[in-house]
């Protein structure tokens, strides 16, 4: 099992199509005693959930995303904070013809728990929690 961390670990990315290959491999290094499964599970919502904010949010005001995770003995948590949009994220219906659309699917079926806020300064984060096996 992970060990708790004392405060999430923080990464800045840039706001580009190269971003989730960056996460990828920063969680890999970050949670390296997490198992397999939930690693795999992890990596793929948190490409999601960084895809998602470079394809439809804006850049937060230095040009990039923060994305935190936090480890505990039960789950893992990634949250990714962008410069908001003007839409939030959601699940939407699965057309398997279409190459778009299926990222929020698929988080809400890898993760125990996801959600998205605005925050006050205009900001908005997208977190995923998922279980630890």
């Amino acid at each position: 099992m992970p060990a708790a961390l004392p405060t999430p670990e923080r990464l800045r990315v840039p706001h580009q199509a190269g971003a989730p290959t960056l996460v990828r491999r920063w969680l890999r290094e970050s949670l390296p005693d997490l198992p397999d499964e939930s690693r795999d599970d992890l990596l793929v919502c948190a490409t999601e959930l960084v895809s998602n904010a470079v394809r439809h949010a804006r850049p937060l005001s230095s040009g990039d995303l923060c994305v935190s995770v936090t480890s505990g003995p039960s789950e893992v948590e990634v949250r990714v904070i962008d410069g908001g949009s003007h839409t939030r994220p959601h699940v939407c219906a699965i057309d398997l013809d279409s190459a778009h659309g299926r990222g929020m699917f698929i988080v809400s079926k890898l993760s125990a728990d996801w959600g998205s806020r605005s925050r006050g300064d205009g900001t908005q984060e997208v977190w995923a929690r998922i279980p630890v096996r």
